[in-house]
């Protein structure tokens, strides 16, 4: 693999470059603000193809039209425990953003909560949803279904999105647990950016033009076929977003992406669910110390660590050193 030329950035001139290209390409205040998180986020803590490297798929998803850079969420209180939001062809994290308070409040008068969102976009990590209400003591689910690419254990054809994950809960005294993952083998972006920096992915991750089982990034690409992981235990997760996600919430089957077709954008406008526990009304008093002694279990065991704690590493580096940009992406952003 050549190596290419970089620039560090802070965090915060990540940020206000983000920032810069969403307020260019038509976002208003509030939607650039959220992406722009999002967008630093991801640099900061990874996966960094979430980052800047996604930013030219926002900008093409406002200036093309498929998305609203002035969304405006109508959410409404279904039942004692439910929000139900149409996004207003915004993003998602918008409107989940706008959400959280409420959705914490409830979580804490009936012990669980859920939040639904149809007609709304995504495109970063879920882990961003999830972690916030963890930081408020919640534990916290989140799915949203997503273009389809995957293929089903035996099939031909891909069903299913890539329909990530993410949990996050509390830890006492230190930074919650919070992992999120898809249900391919490896996300889309992280295909993609393989392909851009010339290497082979670690292990078969998609279908070449033959139909065979593939590490190489082009191939995948050129067929968008990729494998769930775990064979048909990913597939069946996959079906299980999809249900949580588009069935639920009213969004957009993976699979029905005709809309999305005629605007070339990457995602669909598929449906989400986040689900919000406080554990604190589930009668356990000790809930803490099973958590803790969990993380102390895995933390002593030989190279393990706890799911998702690699990104507080690269956390801590990143907000102490900044970041290392490749000069092709930030050309590319003008």
């Amino acid at each position: 693999m050549t190596e290419q030329p970089t620039k560090t950035l802070s965090l915060a001139k990540v940020r206000d470059l983000a920032k810069s290209v969403l307020v260019s390409a038509g976002a208003d205040t509030r939607s650039s603000d959220v992406l722009a998180d999002i967008v630093t986020r991801s640099e900061r803590d990874g996966p960094r193809s979430h980052g800047l490297r996604m930013l030219p798929v926002y900008v093409q998803s406002f200036t093309s039209g498929y998305a609203n850079g002035h969304a405006k969420p109508k959410t409404e209180k279904v039942a004692p425990g439910v929000l139900r939001c149409d996004a207003d062809n915004g993003y998602y994290q918008v409107a989940a953003a706008a959400a959280r308070e409420d959705l914490i409040a409830m979580a804490r008068e009936n012990g669980i909560a859920a939040f639904t969102c149809a007609n709304c976009h995504h495109l970063g990590a879920l882990r961003f949803d999830t972690e916030p209400l963890a930081e408020a003591g919640l534990v916290a689910f989140a799915v949203i279904n997503s273009l389809s690419m995957v293929v089903p254990q035996g099939g031909v054809r891909p069903v299913f999105g890539t329909n990530p994950m993410s949990f996050a809960c509390p830890r006492d005294g230190d930074a919650p647990v919070v992992w999120d993952q898809a249900s391919s083998m490896v996300a889309l972006m992280d295909i993609r950016m393989a392909a851009a920096e010339g290497h082979d992915l670690p292990r078969p991750a998609g279908l070449d033009p033959q139909g065979e089982p593939s590490t190489d990034p082009n191939a995948i690409l050129e067929t968008r076929s990729l494998l769930p992981f775990g064979e048909h235990k990913g597939a069946a997760i996959a079906f299980m977003v999809e249900v949580l996600g588009a069935a639920l919430a009213g969004g957009t089957l993976s699979m029905d992406n005709k809309e999305r077709e005629s605007f070339a954008a990457l995602n669909i406008k598929g449906g989400a669910t986040l689900i919000a526990i406080d554990p604190t009304r589930f009668g356990n008093a000790a809930f803490n110390e099973y958590v803790a002694r969990i993380c102390a279990e895995i933390s002593g065991n030989g190279s393990a660590r706890v799911p998702g704690d690699g990104r507080l590493a690269k956390r801590a580096a990143a907000e102490a050193h900044g970041i290392d940009v490749s000069t092709e992406v930030l050309a590319a952003l003008g």
